[in-house]
């Protein structure tokens, strides 16, 4: 337990600032023309039509949107923290035993 709680705020703060990020990103996105543009194609559900869409994508579509809005803002944690480390080791001044 005591490395779950190590350094436990600033790494949320990391975490949900990150998302907060990505969120505000796909925000914007969907103001743009163009998802304006899909939006107003839409897309038909059962009405008589022969569906478009393969049925093996009903079950692998759920993980690319679970992949997506989870795993992009942990590897952007992820990259930030690492480069928050190598950047401190880099600027940590040695300190010289006499």
């Amino acid at each position: 337990m005591k490395y779950v709680n190590y350094r436990l705020k600033p790494r949320l703060l990391i975490v949900v600032g990150i998302s907060l990020l990505v969120s505000l990103l796909l925000i914007l996105l969907e103001l743009t023309p163009w998802a304006e543009q899909i939006n107003l194609q839409g897309y038909s559900h059962g009405d008589g039509e022969k569906r478009d869409i393969p049925s093996y994508m009903r079950y692998i579509l759920p993980f690319v949107k679970e992949l997506i809005l989870i795993g992009v803002p942990m590897l952007l944690t992820v990259s930030v923290m690492k480069l928050y480390g190598f950047l401190k080791r880099l600027i940590k001044p040695k300190i010289i035993k006499s």
